[in-house]
């Protein structure tokens, strides 16, 4: 992937740790410019160093604090060519159990937030710009003991469809990815109960969980010079888990 980003520049949230610090750094050797949006500010700042890039500690909840730091990294790029929300939290409950406040801060992180940062950047976005939504195969299945996180995933293919609609006449694409099960320190626990481990692997037409990796070329492309006519779109990376019928 070498080369394919160049001359490129855009924001990545959520990049302070998991599959946003493994995206960003497939962008940098890409060939891009990119800009860290995390809660995590010390996170954020690390990222960018290691990336040669920009970090910000920021609550993509509030609209105050994006709009700023998205104006500063739009004035050090000189342009934003992409932007990939992927911030987001989960919590597991089940649908009877499930607080209200945690419902709330998990439609403010998971759907608010990626329109909110969207709105910031696509306002300085020139056409060629792409907005690649992290959303998962819970917003395409509807997944046990998460009704927030499935919900908001849901609705982040309903606006990224909304937004490639609309957004076209601007000449920018906007896609969506949905990734399976992957491994991060945030699903470690998974992997560590042997019987949920084997329920995803049964699960798994490919017959194992992803890495983060697994995500690099699907975002890379989004973004790239290939994908000028594609919009619109959800893809799932997913080892072939949505073909069949979930867990």
């Amino acid at each position: 992937m070498s080369g394919q980003l160049e001359g490129r520049a855009g924001i990545i949230t959520g990049a302070a740790g998991g599959i946003g610090r493994s995206l960003a750094g497939a962008f940098v050797e890409a060939g891009a410019q990119v800009a860290v949006l995390d809660v995590d500010a010390e996170g954020a700042a690390q990222a960018a160093r290691e990336l040669g890039g920009l970090g910000f500690g920021v609550d993509i909840t509030d609209a105050g604090a994006v709009e700023e730091a998205v104006a500063r990294i739009a004035s050090e790029f000189g342009h934003l060519d992409f932007l990939v929300n992927n911030a987001g939290i989960r919590h597991q409950a089940a649908f009877l159990d499930h607080g209200l406040a945690e419902w709330r801060r998990t439609l403010d992180v998971n759907l608010t937030g990626g329109f909110i940062c969207s709105q910031a950047v696509i306002r300085r976005m020139k056409p060629g710009g792409r907005v690649v939504n992290i959303a998962s195969i819970a917003g395409v299945l509807g997944l046990k003991n998460r009704i927030a996180y499935s919900t908001t995933k849901a609705g982040v293919i309903g606006m990224t469809k909304a937004m490639a609609f609309e957004l076209g006449e601007r000449g920018i694409c906007v896609n969506a990815i949905g990734p399976g099960v992957i491994e991060t320190s945030l699903t470690k626990a998974y992997f560590e109960d042997e019987a949920f481990a084997e329920l995803i692997r049964s699960n798994v037409p490919l017959g194992r969980w992803g890495q983060t990796s697994d995500l690099h070329g699907a975002a890379v492309f989004l973004c790239g010079p290939g994908a000028e006519y594609v919009s619109g779109q959800v893809l799932c990376v997913d080892g072939g888990w949505v073909s069949g019928k979930g867990y």
